[in-house]
């Protein structure tokens, strides 16, 4: 773990002050070495990263903000539509205000969300209204289709209208469009 934690710090801080840091007794020792305004931005950035570092070694169970999930997955997403694609993933997920609550680790939950801010950027590009367009990310990521297939094939079995709008509730929508594709 401390070697992990002073990966990223180098990774981090590389561009900033000189930084040396050694590994003592378990704990991690850290040098900042250059002009004061330097030392000292580069020591609240190395606050921010250790924070953010002990933050991604918790559990999401316990919750995560929308805000942290984004600096940890460097994507963001809309927790609801997380949580959403999480359940029908078969994890125990739910989504109340900003935060996200999953039954899974916390590496689990940052691929999700950045597989789900990926696929969110490609539908996005879709001239269809704005939950649509979270509909067919969501089903993109989970079934690997493109967001175009996904469109089309909705459209196919009825879950859109002709002018691209869900006919049904978004999570019920992604839920039949899984069914029917695992069905045919």
């Amino acid at each position: 773990m401390c070697t992990e934690l002073l990966e990223k710090i180098d990774e981090e801080l590389s561009s900033q002050a000189t930084v040396v840091a050694e590994v003592r007794g378990g704990k991690i020792r850290v040098r900042i070495i250059g002009f004061e305004p330097e030392v000292q931005r580069t020591a609240i950035r190395l606050r921010e990263i250790v924070n953010l570092f002990r933050r991604s070694k918790s559990s999401p169970r316990y919750g995560v903000s929308a805000d942290e999930l984004a600096k940890l997955a460097r994507k963001t997403v809309p927790v609801e539509l997380l949580a959403i694609v999480l359940r029908l993933s078969g994890v125990s997920a739910r989504a109340k205000g900003s935060m996200i609550y999953a039954d899974t680790d916390m590496d689990t939950l940052i691929e999700y969300a950045r597989e789900l801010g990926e696929a969110l950027e490609k539908a996005s590009r879709l001239p269809l209204p704005f939950t649509t367009r979270r509909f067919v990310a969501a089903c993109s990521m989970l079934t690997g289709l493109e967001p175009h297939q996904v469109a089309r094939k909705a459209i196919e079995m009825g879950i859109l209208n002709e002018d691209g709008e869900l006919r049904m509730g978004l999570e019920e929508a992604i839920r039949q469009f899984l069914d029917m594709v695992s069905e045919g």
